[in-house]
């Protein structure tokens, strides 16, 4: 059995999911890349590739379930569109990235020389191996609530019938074919009172400060800082 390290931060990893692990064992193992259990197999037995694969047909179940109940109305082709919009890599590294799971990975010093924290690929695996940990830990049950949390905010967008662009999406693939970077967004100002809050959110590349927006939550602002990150540098 894997050995969990005291100072592993898995109750941080915990305190951003909002789930407490019964086997916490099952959390480290979704945090294993291969790189990092073929470096040190004499204390790490498992690595999170068959997570992987189970978070992901896992995750395409809650959300094809949850898109058939909440629109009727949706055809076939509609169903898989919107769930195609919801699960893709971009969409689950970029909550992976909300969520600040990056840093908590465990990989191999190749792995960690060559940028691979940040990752879209690698980021969006882990989440998918989280969410595996999540069902074997809890069940489907809680697999199921961590994830309509997580997507609570772009299912939003579906539900209202908004034709709501993920500029965040947008405008990282725009960064990332021109120059090669990932964009990173920090709250930079919150106000009002706590159940009524407004956020002030800035995108940046590099350590250039692209643009700034707000919004009623962090990722409403981080959208809009995206939105206006795009209109000032793809004209």
């Amino acid at each position: 059995m894997t050995t969990v390290a005291p100072d592993a931060g898995l109750g941080d990893v915990e305190a951003v999911m909002s789930y407490s692990f019964t086997n916490p064992d099952l959390l480290l193992d979704s945090l294993t890349r291969r790189s990092y259990w073929h470096e040190n197999r004499d204390s790490c037995e498992r690595h999170n590739e068959r997570l992987e694969f189970l978070g992901d047909a896992v995750l395409g179940l809650v959300i094809a379930e949850k898109l058939y109940e909440e629109f009727p109305q949706f055809e076939e082709g509609d169903l898989q569109k919107s769930r195609a919009k919801l699960v893709n890599r971009t969409s689950l590294a970029n909550l992976a990235r909300e969520l600040g799971i990056g840093k908590f990975i465990r990989m191999g010093r190749g792995d960690e020389l060559s940028g691979c924290r940040d990752r879209d690929s690698i980021l969006a695996d882990t989440l998918e191996a989280l969410i595996a940990a999540v069902f074997l830990d809890g069940g489907f049950i809680a697999a199921k609530s961590f994830i309509l949390k997580a997507f609570s905010d772009l299912i939003e967008i579906l539900n209202n019938g908004s034709e709501e662009h993920d500029y965040k999406s947008l405008f990282q693939e725009r960064i990332q074919s021109s120059m090669g970077m990932t964009p990173t967004y920090q709250v930079v100002a919150q106000w009002g009172e706590e159940h009524c809050k407004t956020f002030a959110v800035a995108v940046q590349v590099g350590e250039d400060t692209v643009g700034q927006g707000t919004g009623r939550n962090k990722r409403q602002a981080a959208q809009n800082a995206a939105r206006n990150a795009l209109e000032a540098l793809f004209k």
